[in-house]
């Protein structure tokens, strides 16, 4: 009797097994077929989650990039107001008013910035498409002078007129999608203007309470986390300030004197797309060698509107100016700099755009900066344990 039982007892284990790995495979299966579906609701899920806490997000990156300027303020204000007044106040009432003339000089200078910028350079772009169709022109008769060169490299006529039409229909495609992400965010103002609200307001009492908030994050670490783990956290917060936070910064503070620099330049030669392409410029600048091309390759294509001449001096300034900026300026402003060979920095940009743009060309650096220290230090300790 008990020998039976042992059997049966066998053959049900063996049962649940089979029927266990039924279960997984049908699983397997069905999520394989469904893989698709399932992996856009998630991509959805997680996106919709990012646009809810977005203000949290931006108000956070704000708070990160003026910090330094506060405790500029903050510094400077405490050493004048001691002077002057023979007292001292509360580190509380040093960091709220040092933080109300921060929001009035950053409020101002963006106040100046639109009143100054923005109608000129609605201007360049309402300039571009009405002298399109003349752009195409001119460009098509300096390509032609060029045909018995191009022929000898085995370019046709017609691909010429290719090159033209997809570089004035690129000029169009990028002009209509501009407008039409102005009109997108017209159509959302009620959105935008909750979220710009919301950042705001979470911004000032990040820098307002920025110390506050960190000792509350390290109490509730303290008690979730062991000492071990908390220390490496630290560390590695302590690492991405010091590579992320001195690469976008400083890459932030070149991209503003590469932009000024560039509308001075090209509005000396009466480049009439100057404030434009200085604006571009200086954005682009932040993405490491592939930057500073977009700026002397607009100022050669925009500089055609004009004549052949206006867009090759253009083009050959900036990209003058650009070598003198990452030779001398851009290391003075990020002194070390990331520690990494060209080559890597290229395939770093190439796989970061590839998979979020220039967003992710920009991460792209101090991301493997960051991989590049923790291999070193793992090889370190190999080293020493041998």
């Amino acid at each position: 009797m008990f020998d039976k039982l042992k059997i049966n007892k066998k053959y049900l284990n063996i049962g649940l097994i089979t029927l266990m790995i039924g279960v997984l495979l049908l699983f397997v299966y069905q999520v394989s077929r469904h893989s698709v579906d399932i992996f856009l609701f998630f991509k959805n899920l997680f996106f919709n989650f990012l646009a809810v806490i977005s203000p949290i997000i931006y108000a956070f990156i704000i708070s990160y990039i003026l910090y330094r300027p506060l405790l500029f303020i903050e510094h400077y204000f405490k050493k004048l107001w001691d002077r002057w007044t023979k007292r001292s106040l509360s580190p509380k009432t040093y960091r709220l008013i040092s933080l109300l003339i921060l929001v009035i000089v950053v409020f101002g200078t963006i106040t100046l910035l639109i009143k100054s910028i923005v109608p000129p350079l609605f201007q360049n772009l309402l300039t571009i498409g009405e002298d399109i169709p003349n752009f195409q022109t001119i460009l098509t008769e300096w390509l032609s002078k060029l045909a018995p060169y191009f022929k000898l490299i085995h370019i046709t006529e017609n691909q010429i007129h290719q090159l033209t039409t997809y570089i004035t229909g690129f000029l169009s495609g990028f002009l209509t999608k501009i407008f039409a992400s102005g009109t997108g965010m017209v159509t959302n103002v009620a959105t935008f203007f909750i979220n710009l609200f919301a950042t705001l307001i979470l911004t000032f009492y990040f820098l307002k309470d920025k110390e506050s908030i960190f000792i509350a994050i390290d109490k509730i670490a303290t008690v979730t986390l062991s000492i071990n783990t908390k220390l490496k956290i630290k560390r590695f917060l302590k690492d991405v300030h010091e590579i992320f936070g001195g690469f976008i910064l400083g890459q932030l503070l070149d991209a503003l004197i590469v932009g000024i620099a560039s509308t001075i330049l090209l509005l000396i030669i009466g480049h009439p797309f100057a404030l434009l392409i200085g604006f571009i410029a200086g954005i682009t600048n932040v993405i490491p060698y592939i930057g500073p091309i977009i700026g002397a390759v607009l100022a050669f294509i925009l500089g055609l509107f004009t004549s052949v001449k206006l867009g090759l001096l253009g083009a050959l300034l900036l990209i003058i100016y650009q070598q003198i900026d990452g030779n001398f300026v851009q290391p003075k402003i990020l002194g070390e700099s990331v520690g990494l060979a060209p080559v890597w920095i290229f395939m770093a940009i190439l796989i970061g755009g590839n998979y979020l743009g220039a967003f992710g060309m920009i991460l792209a650096v101090p991301i493997v900066a960051l991989l590049k220290l923790y291999i070193e230090r793992r090889l370190v300790k190999l080293q020493n344990q041998n």
